[in-house]
């Protein structure tokens, strides 16, 4: 029997632009009910855009979204929690107090919202300054009543926007912690961040925006493994580059050479060995080299960079002449 999972979130040539600048451009995106998701780039690569987008707060200038099968995406608010990266708070009311508000101005009512609030402040560890004013809290407890807040309506898909940024290693560790339980209960997390560990540990999948193109997508666990390296050790008279050379190793295979010490793409391993032994270059070891997620993205966004700058080149070049 065939089981169909329902994407949660569907991005057909989605395209926004500013005027002449384009935020983001002909992306095709997919995001299945239950994953946890995350959305890479540097500053200005699109991701706000991509966020703005599915929570209706600007509109595509071509393509097609859906979000929880709802092409006019606000009809899918009240199942979509959404954590901005800098939540506004009302410094004057209790932390009780302002869950309470918002619950009601969604509709919950007494004496079930009451309880509801309390699990809520249970589940995020405020339980116990749920009667103090938010201007006392923590940053950390301010972003725990932030996810509070948008767990009020029982969400099928959560959209976190860097939400330990700015955060100390402790108050990181709670949210990462409230993420991964929001996880094992199935719901789908859009998680935008810049700590690279954090998405490896928190999320199925990944793709990364470049200048409002995706570069790279795919599941974390798939990437990191085709993004292995072996590091070969040579004997000690040998320089690894002079080999890259002589013998016509694959340079866009090779990731680092210095010395005896030559890095390699995992996928280019059996290549590789099988030059070094028909020209019997001595080897001292041959090691495997687990690659970071961060070592991906740089990987990848270096190898994108050299790519813009080569096509640069060559058009300057080509108008030269």
């Amino acid at each position: 029997m065939v089981v169909f999972v329902m994407a949660v979130i569907e991005c057909t040539e989605l395209t926004k632009l500013y005027g002449q600048f384009t935020a983001l451009k002909e992306l095709n995106l997919a995001i299945e009910q239950g994953t946890s998701f995350g959305l890479l780039g540097e500053n200005g690569a699109g991701k706000s855009t991509l966020v703005r987008l599915l929570m209706g707060f600007i509109f595509p200038t071509s393509g097609q979204l859906h979000v929880l099968g709802e092409a006019q995406v606000m009809r899918a608010h009240t199942r979509v929690g959404y954590v901005p990266e800098r939540p506004f708070f009302e410094r004057r009311v209790s932390g009780r107090g302002y869950l309470l508000h918002f619950g009601r101005l969604l509709g919950l009512r007494d004496p079930v919202l009451h309880q509801y609030v309390d699990e809520l402040l249970e589940r995020v560890h405020l339980r116990d300054a749920a009667a103090r004013t938010v201007g006392g809290y923590s940053k950390g407890m301010q972003q725990r009543l932030a996810i509070a807040q948008a767990l009020l309506t029982d969400p099928d898909l959560l959209i976190l926007d860097e939400p330990t940024s700015g955060l100390d290693p402790r108050s990181q560790w709670e949210i990462r912690q409230l993420i991964q339980g929001l996880r094992s209960q199935g719901k789908t997390v859009l998680l935008c961040s810049h700590y690279l560990a954090e998405v490896q540990e928190l999320c199925d999948s990944i793709c990364i925006l470049r200048r409002g193109e995706m570069i790279l997508s795919g599941t974390v666990a798939a990437l990191v493994t085709a993004h292995n390296a072996v590091e070969i050790v040579l004997a000690e008279h040998l320089q690894a580059w002079s080999l890259v050379d002589s013998l016509g190793l694959p340079e866009q295979s090779i990731l680092n050479a210095q010395e005896n010490r030559l890095v390699i793409q995992g996928e280019a391993q059996a290549q590789v060995l099988e030059l070094l032994v028909q020209a019997q270059i001595p080897l001292i070891s041959l090691q495997p080299q687990q690659k970071t997620l961060e070592e991906v993205y740089v990987q990848v966004t270096d190898r994108a960079n050299r790519g813009v700058a080569a096509t640069f080149l060559q058009s300057t070049m080509i108008g030269d002449n």
